[in-house]
């Protein structure tokens, strides 16, 4: 089980500390640099917005979105293995987006960061995501995580079938 856990939340993790590691260096960092008017423009408008419209473009250009939904391929996975019927494994994987996505979870996600996070800081975060650096690195985990599919499909499969075939073993006290 503790290979599930790790593929499921090590993508988050990695988020996790690059958005920590990149606004600890922007922080540490007193460099001045003269502003674009596309920079300038770009700060008005967003101390013009309601922090929950902040909340959302933040969501939005950090692509939660697109990887909460992205996460329901590793539940197909589970469910339906390898198939030589790709048309079926898309076609479940959008069943499980309509029916569980991003789109019935957004509201929330968006409250806590409305809760999480002054204005100010979501401004900054607006800021930080829109920076060219940033979107690389996104964009090069994101891709990450679509190369290392066919080994995650491998893995988690023969994690199911160990434990489906006694190999793995649960702890006594968590099958009360």
């Amino acid at each position: 089980m503790k290979a599930i856990e790790v593929s499921f939340w090590l993508p988050k993790v990695l988020l996790a500390s690059c958005l920590l590691l990149t606004a600890c260096t922007a922080n540490s960092q007193q460099v001045s640099q003269a502003q674009t008017p596309k920079e300038v423009r770009s700060e008005v408008a967003a101390a013009t917005k309601s922090k929950q419209e902040l909340a959302r473009e933040v969501l939005t250009e950090f692509g939660i979105a697109q990887r909460y939904d992205l996460h329901f391929m590793g539940i197909v996975d589970m469910g339906v293995g390898p198939t030589s019927r790709p048309k079926f494994y898309t076609w479940l994987h959008q069943v499980l987006v309509q029916g569980a996505g991003w789109k019935r979870t957004e509201a929330k996600y968006v409250a806590r960061l409305e809760s999480d996070f002054t204005e100010a800081e979501l401004q900054e975060l607006l800021s930080l995501a829109k920076r060219p650096l940033f979107k690389k690195l996104l964009k090069a985990e994101f891709q990450a995580y679509d190369d290392v599919t066919p080994d995650r499909r491998k893995l988690l499969n023969q994690v199911w079938d160990d434990y489906n075939s006694g190999k793995i073993d649960a702890p006594p006290d968590i099958l009360k």
